[in-house]
């Protein structure tokens, strides 16, 4: 199951009702994390989120309100005894702040951290679930978008094919929906005699801090579910262009035009004090995102 969790959803100041950036997708019960701001390890409590369920965590950039929370969060990991592998990845001097931070405070992670660094168009396997593509952006510092794709699944189980090849219910049946070829009265049964066409996997794109152009339609094009910056509302758009931000209305017909199944639109000004409602144009569900949502795909 994919669930995506909005942790914050505001800008570069935070507001009373909205924290800084995080989104949080949960792929069968293992976290990938998009963007860190500040207070994210408390919006992760608030929402009964497992610390320990982080595999991976991708900044887009070193704005603090996506960066602020990252420390915190990786100390917390390693003070609750954290012994597996994370994974961090993000643009180029990550690696460098991260060392930085933990030698200021003189302390040290107890856990493997891998840090890979981007410069866009990198492809990191996350394995058997998924991979993420780097996508550049265009914002005021060098900015990158997420492509989340989850690897196609084996098809349907056909229950009858089994049983006309008198295979007992049980763990063969497990082993064979998993794709994984099996061994009974003497031959080998493999998973394409028992399951249907493969299952396509979902993708997510994530696309914050950015205005409209390549890579955000490159993400559009390619993504059902598309998180997209919604800094401004139209009226706004010259506030939008001085800081190289999105307007509600340019996220929204760049779904359109894509054929973007869902839209979660997120990364709202803290000058508007109103949450927004949710709506639907021509097929495409328009969600705008508020702290804690969860949405299961």
């Amino acid at each position: 199951m994919l669930e995506i969790v909005t942790l914050g959803t505001g800008s570069a100041v935070p507001g009373l009702f909205r924290n800084h950036s995080s989104t949080a997708l949960s792929h069968d019960g293992e976290i990938t994390l998009f963007d860190c701001g500040e207070a994210t390890q408390h919006q992760i409590q608030k929402v009964r989120l497992r610390h320990s369920k982080i595999r991976s965590i991708f900044i887009s950039h070193v704005h603090g309100d996506h960066l602020f929370g990252l420390m915190g969060l990786l100390t917390t990991l390693s003070l609750n005894g954290r012994d597996i592998p994370l994974s961090l990845y993000g643009p180029e001097g990550l690696g460098e702040y991260v060392a930085f931070n933990l030698r200021f405070i003189r302390g040290d992670l107890l856990y493997p951290l891998h840090i890979q660094e981007f410069r866009g168009g990198e492809i990191f396997d996350l394995g058997p679930q998924a991979d993420v593509r780097i996508v550049p952006l265009k914002h005021s510092v060098p900015t990158f978008g997420f492509l989340y794709r989850e690897k196609d699944k084996p098809g349907k189980f056909d229950v009858d094919a089994a049983r006309r090849l008198n295979i007992p219910p049980g763990p063969l049946y497990g082993k064979l929906q998993k794709g994984e070829s099996v061994e009974w009265e003497g031959r080998v049964i493999r998973p394409e005699e028992v399951l249907g066409p493969p299952r396509k996997g979902i993708t997510v794109g994530y696309a914050l801090d950015t205005e409209p152009c390549k890579g955000t339609h490159l993400l559009a094009k390619n993504a059902q579910v598309l998180i997209h910056d919604a800094t401004y509302k139209d009226e706004d758009r010259a506030h939008a262009r001085r800081g190289k931000h999105s307007t509600h209305g340019e996220a929204i017909n760049l779904a359109l035009k894509h054929g973007v199944r869902q839209l979660i639109l997120t990364h709202f000004s803290q000058r508007y004090l109103e949450f927004f409602q949710n709506e639907s144009r021509d097929g495409l569900e328009i969600i705008y995102a508020y702290d804690g949502m969860r949405l299961v795909l």
